[in-house]
C-alpha cells in the first residue's frame, strides 16, 4: 500500500503545483499590464517636465518668476503675483496686465497637456 499512497500524494502535489503555476502566470500577466501602465505614466510625466523646462528657458524676468511660483512652487496665481510684485518692486496691476497673460497661456497649454495625458 505504500506505493499507492505515494502515488496519490504525488498526484495531489502535482495538482497543487499546477494551480500554483497558473496563479503565478496570472500574476505575471497582471504585473506586465501594470508595468506598461506605469511606463505610460512615466513617459507622460517626462513630456510635462520637458514642457515646463522649455517654458522656464523661454520666459524671462517677471514672467519667469510668476511661472515658477505657480508651476514649481504651487502658489495660486494671486499669491504668486503678489510675491513677485514685492520682489521686483512692481505694482500688482502691472503684473496682471502686462506679464500674467503670457504666463496664463503657457499654464493653460500645460494643463491641456496634463488632461490629455490623464485621458490616455
Amino acid at each position: 500500500m505504500l506505493g499507492i499512497d505515494n502515488y496519490t500524494n504525488i498526484r495531489v502535489e502535482l495538482s497543487i503545483l499546477n494551480k500554483r503555476l497558473q496563479i503565478i502566470e496570472t500574476y505575471e500577466k497582471e504585473i506586465l499590464i501594470e508595468k506598461e501602465r506605469l511606463n505610460s505614466i512615466k513617459q507622460n510625466q517626462l513630456k510635462i517636465i520637458k514642457l515646463i523646462e522649455k517654458d522656464i528657458k523661454e520666459l524671462t524676468g517677471i514672467e519667469n518668476g510668476i511661472y515658477k511660483e505657480i508651476v514649481i512652487n504651487g502658489l495660486n496665481v494671486s499669491k504668486a503675483i503678489e510675491k513677485i510684485s514685492q520682489e521686483m518692486d512692481k505694482d500688482v496691476s502691472t503684473l496682471w496686465k502686462n506679464y500674467y497673460p503670457n504666463v496664463k497661456k503657457r499654464i493653460e497649454k500645460l494643463k491641456k497637456k496634463e488632461e490629455k495625458n490623464e485621458a490616455n
